[in-house]
C-alpha cells in the first residue's frame, strides 16, 4: 500500500530542488561610449544646453539625482563613458513591403535610455527603448515615453498621447501637438565584432520643437 506524502515532506523536497537548480547568470556590466546630440527641427545644433542622461540599468533611474549631467558644446554634442547593463528583450523585426508580411521575433540587446531636457519653463524626462537585433545589427527605437516630475521631484508621471496630441500633468489640461523633444538618430553596437567584449557605443540624438504659441 502506498502511503501519501505529507505536505511538509513535499515542501522540503521542493526547497532542496530550488537550492540545487542553477541560477541564471547575471549579464555583466559594460562600458558604454555615449555620443549625444541635441538639435532643433532643422537639425541645427543647440549649444550650452544642460542635459541629464540616465539608463534603465541605473538604480532608481527615475530619480532626479541619478545619471550623467553635462552641457552641450558648440556643436550641440557631448560625449562620456557610462557603466551600464544590457538585458535581453524580444522584439519583432521591422518589415517593409519588399520583405513581405511575415515578421520574425528575435531576442535583442536592450537598453532604456532617457534624457532630461528643458522645454518651455519645464524639465521633462524623455525615455526610449533601444534594441539591437543580433542578426544584421539593426537597431530599433521602441516605446517612446515622456515623464514629468511628481511633487517629490521623481520623474514618474507619464504623459498621455491622445488623439494625436500630448497631455502633460504640469500643463493642467492643455494639449501639445508635439511632446517638446523627440529622438531622431540612434545606434547601439559593440566595439569590434564581439558583443561580449565589455565595451559598447551608443549614439543618440534628440530634436527640439519650437515652443507653442499661447493664445
Amino acid at each position: 500500500m502506498t502511503r501519501p506524502v505529507g505536505g511538509a515532506v513535499l515542501a522540503a523536497v521542493a526547497l532542496v530542488l530550488c537550492q540545487e537548480a542553477p541560477a541564471a547568470p547575471a549579464r555583466p556590466a559594460v562600458d558604454l561610449d555615449v555620443q549625444f546630440r541635441l538639435t532643433d527641427l532643422d537639425y541645427a545644433p543647440i549649444a550650452n544646453e544642460p542635459v541629464r542622461i540616465v539608463f534603465g540599468s541605473d538604480a532608481d533611474w527615475q530619480a532626479s539625482a541619478t545619471g550623467h549631467r553635462f552641457v552641450t558644446d558648440a556643436g550641440g554634442t557631448a560625449r562620456f563613458v557610462a557603466h551600464v547593463t544590457l538585458d535581453k528583450q524580444s522584439r519583432t523585426v521591422p518589415t517593409n513591403f519588399a520583405d513581405g508580411v511575415a515578421s520574425v521575433t528575435q531576442l535583442t540587446d536592450h537598453l532604456l535610455v532617457a534624457a532630461e531636457l528643458r522645454y518651455m519653463a519645464y524639465r521633462w524626462l524623455y525615455a526610449v527603448d533601444v534594441c539591437r537585433f543580433p542578426k544584421g545589427g539593426d537597431v530599433l527605437l521602441d516605446r517612446f515615453a515622456v515623464y514629468t516630475p511628481d511633487a517629490g521631484g521623481r520623474f514618474v508621471d507619464r504623459a498621455e498621447e491622445l488623439n494625436g496630441g500630448w497631455r502633460m500633468k504640469p500643463l493642467h489640461g492643455m494639449m501639445l501637438t508635439m511632446p517638446g523633444h523627440e529622438p531622431w538618430d540612434f545606434a547601439l553596437q559593440p566595439e569590434g565584432s564581439n558583443p561580449s567584449s565589455g565595451r559598447w557605443s551608443l549614439k543618440i540624438a534628440f530634436k527640439r520643437s519650437p515652443a507653442p504659441v499661447m493664445r
